[in-house]
């Protein structure tokens, strides 16, 4: 079996491995998007080092967007073959990618419009809503547990991740004179004894693994440091008397775990009954109810809380806002109050209304629960920046910024050797992807101290790993082909996500204004028009 190595490589997200069918064509093992400068995601828009043409399916490990962002790209490209995964993860890939779709077509707009001001034409997306819908189609769930037979001949079985709902590691079979070899993809790998979701599951031994190394450098605190330490802030912003306690998550099982944390708490009278808390993220919330329907996939203690109403949908201090105008009005909600609202990172959505009206208040509390990627504005606050810009505006820094890693649904150093220890055999090969290249080099040499003689690769981009049942050895891409495949695609495909947050936001106010315009007085109208077309001229400058 030879695997070409497309992303996620001395990097964490773009993941993508592309493996050759024994009886012809090719499948990838995920398929996400790459995010951070520029330069990586123009990788996105280069699809032919894909093959699309070629492919006869794909497997998708969980519904994060770093591994399964770019299925809707290869299908605009023309892929209509079968797209594999759990159950609950083709659940939470409808709504992600019909989301994804709409942020794409919102970029185009708004680079549209910029580029026509400077003589240009127009930006087309990465991919539309109608690919988004055309890509849901395509999926096939599976089971936990059970042997699949892929097109072009392979095998593929998955294993509880132990990452978000739905979450697997999949091991990959290929025949081989009268035998089979096996290749174990870790996907991202969660942590024993978090919230929700069970423990990774311990896969059969395989001939090669491809293991993520997102924490590979690090320890992280103890759930329970982590949870008195969330609450030790809680405690802090209620005493004040009028704390905003600001939580940047990402929609997909860290929403779902913060408020499983604040409905125990709330039960339990640990936090005051009547204190406010605002879901802010109209995809946190399809995601949540996707959750509720799928208590079987919880743990025991988590289905146990279900089962006694004592969930978060049983909360009645718990707020949804869906629309942008209920989002607007939490700024005028008086006292302490919980919000939790996406990005995670804090470098698109709604969370960046929220800071920009509270960063600059003392008595303002931002709570940062999962990693955040070097560029982004949650690295900078973390970083301890005394100013960070928002919607072009500078901003001061004057909220207590905190960093509560114990949540994170990666494992760290320590978890990741243990989930390794099983699979560790004479004549293993195991490739490190999915971190950062210090992170990942990290724990290689860790590898090496504990288990000496074991054979461990960090990869490069389009490297491919030729592996046999009794050995495995590593092709370097060629040259020409690595310059002809990192050769950028026409066009300018610069992102602002902040711009493209506050064109979102705009084009809701004209819409909101056109549907009331016979309610202004005829007097003020040509000036909310005018207002209104400064504003767009602002944004697109």
């Amino acid at each position: 079996m030879r695997i070409k190595c497309l992303g996620a490589i001395r990097t964490v997200t773009g993941s993508c491995y592309q493996l050759e069918n024994p009886g012809g064509g090719l499948t990838l093992l995920d398929c996400g998007l790459f995010q951070g400068g520029r330069q990586t995601e123009l990788r996105n828009f280069n699809t032919p080092v894909y093959r699309p043409d070629a492919l006869t399916g794909i497997v998708v490990t969980h519904a994060h967007m770093d591994h399964s962002g770019l299925v809707p790209r290869l299908v605009q490209a023309g892929y209509r073959g079968p797209v594999y995964a759990t159950g609950a993860t083709a659940e939470l890939l409808a709504i992600l990618w019909a989301d994804g779709a709409h942020i794409q077509e919102l970029e185009s707009r708004w680079k549209t419009r910029k580029n026509s001001r400077r003589g240009g034409g127009y930006v087309a997306p990465l991919y539309t809503s109608d690919d988004a819908a055309m890509a849901t189609d395509l999926l096939k769930p599976l089971g936990y547990g059970r042997d699949v037979e892929l097109p072009g001949g392979l095998g593929a079985r998955f294993f509880q991740g132990g990452h978000i709902l739905g979450a697997a590691s999949v091991q990959v079979t290929a025949p081989e004179n009268g035998g089979e070899t096996r290749v174990l993809f870790s996907g991202d790998l969660g942590r024993k004894g978090q919230l929700l979701i069970p423990d990774p599951v311990e896969p059969p031994r395989s001939d090669a693994v491809f293991m993520e190394t997102t924490y590979g450098n690090r320890l992280h605190k103890s759930l329970q440091e982590s949870i008195d330490e969330f609450f030790g802030v809680v405690d802090e912003a209620v005493k004040s008397g009028a704390g905003r306690i600001l939580i940047p998550a990402f929609a997909v099982e860290r929403t779902q775990e913060i408020l499983y944390l604040l409905a125990m708490a709330h039960f339990d009278g640990r936090i005051p009954r009547d204190l406010p808390i605002f879901l802010d993220s109209p995809l946190a919330v399809g995601a949540s109810e996707i959750y509720l329907r799928h208590p079987d996939l919880y743990d025991e203690e988590a289905a146990a809380i279900n089962a006694l109403k004592r969930g978060p949908q049983h909360m009645p201090c718990l707020k949804i806002t869906r629309t942008a105008e209920e989002s607007q009005k939490i700024n005028d909600v008086a006292g302490p109050a919980i919000v939790i609202a996406g990005s995670g990172m804090a470098n698109a959505g709604r969370i960046l209304h929220h800071l920009k009206h509270n960063l600059w208040r003392q008595d303002c509390h931002v709570v940062f629960v999962g990693f955040q990627a070097q560029g982004t504005t949650g690295r900078r606050l973390v970083e301890g920046a005394s100013e960070v810009k928002i919607f072009r505006e500078p901003v001061a820094v004057k909220a207590r910024i905190h960093t509560i890693g114990g949540f994170s649904g990666h494992a760290d150093q320590n978890e990741l050797t243990e989930w390794l220890r099983p699979q560790v055999h004479d004549g293993l090969t195991v490739t490190l992807v999915h971190g950062e290249e210090q992170s990942t080099l990290a724990f290689q040499e860790h590898l090496a101290r504990v288990f000496p003689g074991l054979e461990t690769v960090v990869p490069h981009w389009l490297e491919v790993l030729d592996v046999t049942s009794r050995k495995a050895s590593w092709l370097p891409a060629p040259a020409e082909a690595v310059a002809e495949a990192a050769a950028a695609p026409a066009g300018d495909y610069s992102r602002s996500a902040e711009a493209v947050s506050m064109m979102s936001r705009l084009d809701r106010l004209k819409e909101s204004f056109g549907r009331r315009r016979e309610t202004f007085p005829p007097s003020s109208l040509a000036n909310l028009e005018a207002l209104l077309n400064m504003a767009e001229e602002i944004i697109l400058r």
